[in-house]
């Protein structure tokens, strides 16, 4: 049994892949600790695990991240209290989420005097993701953020870890082959599956949502960016309504604070507004209930190295609730798709409308949706979700030798 440091820059409470591989490592026996933020929300006490929160106003950090790629002052704050909290618990291992975090952990661990692995927990492709942001490289930030420096920093920072977990074996095989000096064996694919268990009894509580139509729905759900897709297919719905298609576009999660005006405009659009219906936001628990009543699941991210780097978990929920999938030939998700026969791909307005229009066929879209559902359940049945406990295996049998 080890004690183990879980470290977070953020919240962590809606993170669902952190919560679930804690839970996990709870099943194994490990005992676990916490270090993340405290924005000055209402947040929930865990009875199996110690959560150490971090008070800190949301704009300071927001300040801090936009400086740290060229300031250390984001990173000498996650160095003192890294330290501490190793030295406070003590931790036999840390596993810190997110690649912009490795030094930091590193540095904290080294201060703390204690020699403990550290096992780094890529939740995508950072340096393709900072390059996307809006944020990151619009206007005066970008002269500050300077994200292309993070390829750059790539490899030095994947040099800090003992173990690494990444989303996909495509992305694991891709940081191989640039990077010499990893090990393939301290690699550990840990993809963005759902809490099966958690999903399960959502639908024992019977939750009910307020939409219904007549039409089949197109359902998106998650993050609302001009980088996820979404914006891009817009006007080619209005388009195919126009045509004399017949659909609805349902889409829940919160929108980029950059895209907010183009994604207004667009919904409000004469061509669209009678056929879409956006919710700014939904828990997650609710979501068995929304793919009930939805025909086909979209995932329209950009082709990028970042969106190459895994499967987003809107895939799998949407696996979940036997529903087939429209996406772009993003690697991962192309690979899984056509795999198992659960969607089908697009790459421009005239293959989107050919394939929507295959699927609007009930018949075809249920045998596309089943084929997805039995592929989830074969992933939990390999326990794919789980790979990443190897890792842990191979520490403690270092530990306790």
């Amino acid at each position: 049994m080890l004690k183990i440091g879980v470290v977070v820059d953020n919240e962590f409470d809606h993170d669902h892949r952190v919560q679930k591989e804690i839970q996990l490592l709870l099943n194994q026996g490990h005992q676990i600790c916490v270090l993340c933020f405290d924005f000055g929300d209402n947040y929930r006490h865990y009875s199996n695990f110690t959560v150490v929160r971090v008070k800190i106003p949301k704009k300071i950090k927001d300040l801090l991240v936009l400086l740290s790629t060229n300031f250390n002052f984001y990173e000498q704050f996650w160095v003192k209290s890294i330290a501490k909290f190793i030295t406070n618990f003590e931790l036999n291992a840390i596993h810190t989420h997110d690649l912009y975090m490795s030094k930091a952990t590193h540095l904290g661990i080294k201060k703390s005097n204690k020699k403990i692995p550290l096992i780094l927990d890529l939740h995508e492709n950072y340096p393709a993701a900072i390059n996307s942001y809006q944020w990151a490289t619009k206007g005066w930030r970008k002269y500050i953020v300077q994200p292309k420096k993070w390829y750059i920093k790539e490899a030095s920072y994947l040099k800090y870890a003992d173990y690494l977990i990444v989303l996909s074996n495509s992305f694991k095989q891709n940081l191989i082959s640039r990077y010499s000096f990893l090990a393939t064996d301290a690699i550990f694919v840990n993809p963005n599956m759902p809490n099966l268990n958690s999903f399960k009894h959502f639908e024992t509580q019977n939750l009910h949502v307020d939409y219904t139509s007549s039409l089949p729905t197109l359902f998106y759900f998650g993050v609302v960016a001009k980088r996820r897709g979404i914006l891009s297919i817009l006007p080619w719905m209005a388009s195919l309504l126009k045509e004399g298609l017949r659909f609805n576009l349902l889409i829940i999660g919160p929108v980029d604070k950059a895209d907010k005006n183009e994604f207004t405009t667009l919904i409000n659009s004469k061509d669209l507004k009678n056929n879409i219906t956006y919710l700014p936001w939904a828990d997650v628990k609710y979501l068995p209930a929304y793919l009930k009543k939805t025909q086909i699941g979209l995932a329209p991210f950009e082709v990028n190295a970042q969106h190459d780097s895994g499967v987003a978990n809107k895939l799998f929920q949407y696996m979940y609730g036997e529903i087939p999938i429209l996406a772009t030939p993003c690697k991962a998700q192309k690979e899984l798709i056509e795999t198992n026969k659960c969607g089908l791909i697009y790459k421009d307005y005239k293959s989107f409308r050919r394939n929507l229009m295959l699927l609007l066929d009930k018949a075809y879209a249920h045998e596309l949706g089943t084929n997805g559902k039995k592929e989830l359940q074969n992933l939990y049945k390999n326990k794919e979700d789980q790979q990443f406990l190897k890792a842990y295996e191979l520490i403690e049998k270092s530990y306790f030798k």
